[in-house]
């Protein structure tokens, strides 16, 4: 048995929530008022850390060690197939996954992006660098069609998000950041190790 350290998620299903734990033997889902199970489906296989996403109607569990593994899990507790699909690169021990536009971007622990299409599971693009080798706990962030990727350096890098992988910017704050990003209204908060920055639009 691994140990499992990444936080629940509540989905929708519908107007109803749902509470989907994510594990190495189970993907459990559950009935967050009384408790009931509603589905169980196959476990990640691995150390549960990075905590899973959802839209589309599906859950994304991942785990990282001993293995790599991605799963596209259907909510509604009404389907005839729980796995949707499933992706066996590019997972990250500690930071999430993210879906966005209708793609889902795993970012490994070294900052390598692979993007997938999240309906499907086609691989739009995997394993593309950053312009610096760095480590990432940060999970990324997105917002106005970018990504943000910032290591513990602390140095932010903005990644336009789509079918092409292409960095647009590099922005530092000169102090480590282990954190992930906060993004509200027109500002982006960090922390720092030492400090907390709020950078607004101009």
């Amino acid at each position: 048995m691994s140990a499992t350290y990444n936080t629940p998620i509540v989905v929708k299903n519908g107007r109803a929530d749902i509470v989907v734990t994510a594990a190495t033997e189970h993907v459990i889902a559950y009935d967050p008022a009384t408790g009931k199970e509603l589905w169980r489906g196959p476990g990640i296989g691995g150390y549960a850390a990075a905590s899973p996403v959802s839209g589309l109607g599906m859950v994304f569990p991942n785990s990282y060690h001993p293995v790599k593994k991605l799963m596209a899990m259907r909510v509604d507790p009404k389907a005839s197939e729980r796995v949707a699909w499933q992706y066996e690169k590019g997972t990250a021990y500690v930071p999430s996954p993210i879906l966005y536009d209708g793609r889902l971007y795993l970012m490994a622990d070294s900052g390598m992006l692979s993007c997938l299409d999240a309906q499907t599971g086609k691989v739009i693009y995997e394993g593309k660098r950053v312009p610096k080798p760095g480590r990432f706990t940060a999970s990324p962030v997105a917002f106005d069609g970018k990504l943000l990727l910032t290591n513990q350096d602390g140095e932010t890098y903005v990644v336009r998000a789509g079918e092409e992988h292409e960095v647009i910017g590099t922005n530092s704050i000169g102090e480590p950041v282990y954190a992930s990003l906060a993004l509200d209204g027109d500002s982006i908060y960090i922390r720092g190790a030492q400090n907390l920055y709020r950078i607004r639009r101009p």
